[in-house]
């Protein structure tokens, strides 16, 4: 499960790379303010500056996708690899207690429970 959620978190950087082409296309079609004229180079209409207002102010909530994605997956091994020594460690507790010798209580003055004498 974990591999299936590191290989897809390992196409962000593709994601990114066709997110910015899309949006560098998307500005370049969007064009001028006046109709049927080409934009100069360097001289953005409205629409692809509002693109690339948009682009710079999400360039941070983008960085952050893999950067979480990587540390829950990191984080999520080391809780797998701790429950399971976690469990190795309970077994090896268990089977210690149960190799040790048992503890008997005191056998009462005629071996019976509490100094009775009668053999229970």
């Amino acid at each position: 499960m974990l591999s299936d959620t590191d290989t897809a978190a390992g196409k962000f950087e593709g994601e990114f790379t066709t997110y910015g082409n899309s949006m560098a296309s998307a500005a370049k079609s969007a064009g001028t303010m006046a109709p049927g004229v080409a934009p100069k180079s360097g001289t953005p209409g409205p629409v692809a500056a509002a693109l690339q207002e948009f682009a710079d102010n999400t360039m941070k909530d983008l960085q952050f996708l893999p950067a979480r994605a990587g540390k829950s997956i990191s984080g999520a091994v080391k809780a797998t690899e701790e429950y399971i020594d976690g469990d190795l460690k309970m077994a090896q507790d268990a089977q210690n207690d149960a190799l040790s010798a048992p503890k008997l209580p005191p056998l009462g003055k005629d071996g019976g429970k509490d100094g009775k004498g009668d053999g229970k």
